[in-house]
Order: C-alpha cells, then structure tokens, then sequence
C-alpha cells in the first residue's frame, strides 16, 4: 500500500500549518516547488492561492500527476534561466540524495528562502546522503540561519520535519 501512497500523493503529505507558513513567508513572486514530483504541494499551496511553479525531470512515469503545467527541467538549469529564484521561496520535499542535484541547487538559488522537507535523520533520504541537511547547512551554507521547524505526518512513521531557511 505504501508505494501507492507515494506515486500519488509522494512522500510526505502538506499539513495545513506547513502550507500556511509556506503562504505567510511568501512574496507575490511565490514559491519554486524544485524537483516537484508529482506536484502535489504544488496544488495544495495553489488552493491557498499562492503562486507556485512547479519544476521536475519528470522521470518518473508511474506517478499520478496533480499539476499538468510542471516545467521539465534540470533544476540548475531553470534557476540559471529565471534570475536564480530571486524574490521567491525554494521548496525542496524529498531531495535527490543521488549525485549532487540538491547541493548544485541550492548554491544555484539566488533568493533569501529556502524550505526543505524530509526525514531529520541521517538515513540517506535527507537529499544529502552523508549528514542531515541541518548538519550541511550549518556546513555549507555560511550566513544562512534555521528559522523554523515543524514537525510532519509520515506514510511510513519516519521523523519528517520541514525546516526553514533565511538569508541572514
């Protein structure tokens, strides 16, 4: 049952009170829902009438799709063609922890928000297989500053949060 939940609604599902603080953060340029999967996010921030453009490789052709305007690209490359992200939250749920997509997207954003949602754990499914991504942002991300966490509901009972990130 469990893979059906994921290929449709994908790993983790929206509470109100993630979309709500997603919403307050938000300018009028909106959110980048990067590596969007099968958009569900994207919608569900969409019915709260934020703007939000979904962006995926969409490689995946066993998902139930909520948003049928997804532009397919490779992160760094959309980032590169839309000024970095700058004016608008980057939202990354279930990072790539394969290869270094989620880092070369980040350094690629040049906006002051990013919120990432996944697992607290260092289990592989932080989008950075080595370390939890609070850990490589303390690392990495000099003048970045956690700002808020919220605990999530999980398919599987894991320990997923969604953290926020600011410029500081």
């Amino acid at each position: 049952m469990l893979p059906v939940f994921y290929h449709h609604f994908g790993c983790v599902v929206p509470t109100y009170e993630a979309l709500y603080i997603i919403c307050q953060l938000s300018t009028k340029d909106g959110v980048i829902d990067m590596a969007s999967g099968n958009g569900y996010w994207t919608y569900m921030l969409r019915r709260m009438k934020l703007e939000v453009t979904a962006v995926d490789s969409i490689a995946s052709e066993y998902r139930t799709m909520w948003v049928s305007d997804t532009v397919k690209s490779d992160g760094v490359e959309y980032l590169s063609k839309n000024a970095g992200g700058k004016g608008r939250i980057l939202l990354l749920v279930y990072m790539v922890t394969a290869g270094t997509f989620t880092k070369r997207v980040i350094h690629a954003y040049k906006g002051d928000t990013i919120v990432v949602v996944g697992t607290q754990n260092a289990n592989r499914y932080t989008g950075f297989n080595t370390c939890t991504a609070e850990e490589w942002f303390e690392k990495e991300m000099q003048g970045w500053e956690l700002r808020c966490r919220i605990l999530m509901p999980s398919f599987a009972g894991k320990d997923e949060a969604m953290l926020v990130w600011n410029k500081k």
